[in-house]
């Protein structure tokens, strides 16, 4: 054999062996700075929520955040040129969309195995974490999805979704300090998104925080002006607080955007009734009652209400038995039964 030919063959194999081995062990390092960036986008990311944080200090944190945000694009550009990197990638992906199939499907223990599966490829993955948080949540399993949702923010800080999903499973569970500040990022990452502000919303108001959640809704309506479901809830918080004409106006603005809004009607003749004006609120009261069966109980009792104080005796009693039905409002409606009957 010709040892000067051997040795030109071997020589390129060798040199290609050594160049894809200096790629690969480039490409982990490149995986590790990637990683360690995150970690620090995560810490930064934390820093900022500190409650006593200074101006000074937020900026400061701000532009090491923004810096570090276009330093992990720039390597996941590099890393994405990586044939064994994409290869990694497009296997995480296809479990990934295994596991949205199945959760589709409502077999949540079959997604959560392909969300852990895509995990086990690319840990920095933060829509699987998302995935699995949303399967853990359809089985109850509410600390599980908690740690999901969280898993998924600390691995991209950005991911204001999965910040108002976790404050959603945080309000369910009335944890309303934890849903608050779950929300407030994703607003703060997204500020332009109404029903976040919304939810903001709808959280200080389950937490008796009346005045906030008066001007959460107030923001949410600024950002979406025929929001009725925000003109609603903003009646409902007024009406607590005592400012019953002006929650009268939220709800008839409701009602102005969308005139079969059923829970707007009821509240609008609650509200009516309240301040004496009871034929008005018979009205509001029968409209609940054209446009829905949800909330029959609660829209029969106020045009009970409304009636007995227009002195239509027979015509509250009919609206007070049909009240009754309504277990939610039967004791109330007997109440007035027997008064009225003189029982």
């Amino acid at each position: 054999m010709n040892t000067k030919k051997t040795k030109y063959f071997v020589l390129p194999l060798v040199l290609l062996f050594m160049a894809s081995f200096v790629f690969a062990q480039s490409s982990q390092e490149l995986q590790q700075e990637y990683n360690e960036k995150l970690q620090q986008l995560k810490q930064i990311n934390a820093d900022m929520s500190a409650p006593d944080i200074t101006k000074e200090k937020y900026d400061q944190l701000k532009q090491r955040y923004d810096e570090l945000q276009k330093e992990i694009a720039q390597l996941k550009e590099k890393l994405n040129q990586d044939k064994a990197y994409q290869d990694r990638m497009n296997r995480a992906k296809l479990a990934y969309n295994n596991g949205n199939t199945f959760y589709k499907q409502g077999q949540y223990d079959k997604a959560l195995e392909a969300y852990d599966k895509s995990i086990s490829i690319d840990s920095s993955n933060a829509r699987a974490y998302y995935g699995k948080g949303l399967s853990f949540y359809r089985q109850r399993k509410y600390s599980e999805a908690i740690e999901a949702f969280q898993n998924a923010v600390d691995v991209d800080p950005t991911y204001y979704s999965a910040y108002s999903t976790l404050g959603s499973v945080y309000r369910s569970r009335r944890m309303y300090d934890k849903a608050i500040e779950a929300y407030q990022k994703a607003i703060d990452l997204n500020p332009d998104r109404h029903t976040y502000v919304y939810n903001l919303g709808t959280t200080y108001l389950s937490a008796k925080q009346l005045d906030n959640a008066v001007n959460a809704f107030r923001k949410a309506i600024q950002i979406k002006s025929d929001y009725e479901k925000a003109y609603n809830s903003l009646g409902v918080a007024l009406l607590q607080r005592g400012d019953t004409q002006d929650a009268i106006n939220a709800f008839q603005n409701a009602i102005s955007i969308d005139d079969e809004y059923d829970e707007a009607y009821w509240r609008l003749s609650s509200a009516l009734n309240q301040v004496g004006r009871h034929q008005e609120a018979l009205e509001a009261a029968q409209n609940c009652l054209e446009n829905t069966r949800r909330f029959n109980g609660a829209a029969n009792y106020e045009a009970g209400l409304a009636c007995k104080n227009l002195g239509r005796t027979q015509q509250a009693i009919g609206y007070f038995e049909s009240a009754a039905q309504d277990r939610n409002w039967r004791k109330n409606a007997e109440y007035e039964l027997k008064q009225l009957r003189g029982e």
